[in-house]
């Protein structure tokens, strides 16, 4: 009789989620996309146990092996992939996670420089020190503050001045 096998692939994604899960802040909330079109998971951000519109998007990438270059670990993303994350109004963060090393690498997205609009895809080059492991979730907290303060105040009326 044949059963269904499952796909190594299948296999390496689902070990690269519960890796990036288990280096997360445990109050934090980690909602999964089920249609992916870059948005892996969205992740709200608790502060001292408070959600306060904190979130930023994860676009997780995995492999058996290194792909090293310089001290930086490649990784191939569509053009359109980069569009689609880069109008998106929340901050990015992608990871790629290497299944021989048990390890992941990350970079913000704002740190990818643009591609080149004729071409399909583009290589990222993660630095091999922003190691998951040892992610400073204060840092990205901080910056994810920013981003979403900056955006808010961008589209809030201008006020007028109380002497008018």
């Amino acid at each position: 009789m044949k059963y269904p096998i499952r796909h190594g692939n299948h296999s390496l994604e689902e070990t690269s989620v519960v890796f990036f899960r288990q280096y997360l802040p445990a109050d934090w909330n980690v909602n999964s996309i089920d249609r992916d079109y870059g948005q892996d998971m969205n992740i709200e951000i608790a502060e001292h146990g408070s959600y306060r519109g904190l979130e930023f998007i994860v676009q997780l990438k995995a492999s058996q092996a290194s792909n090293e270059l310089n001290g930086n670990e490649r990784q191939s993303l569509n053009v359109s992939t980069y569009n689609y994350l880069w109008d998106n109004l929340r901050v990015v963060l992608l990871v790629k996670y290497i299944e021989s090393e048990k390890e992941a690498y990350y970079i913000l997205l704002k740190d990818v420089p643009e591609p080149n609009q004729n071409q399909e895809s583009l290589t990222v080059y993660l630095p091999r020190t922003n190691k998951l492991s040892q992610i400073n979730w204060d840092e990205i907290t901080e910056y994810v503050r920013l981003i979403t303060y900056r955006k808010i105040e961008a589209g809030r009326p201008v006020r007028r001045l109380q002497n008018e």
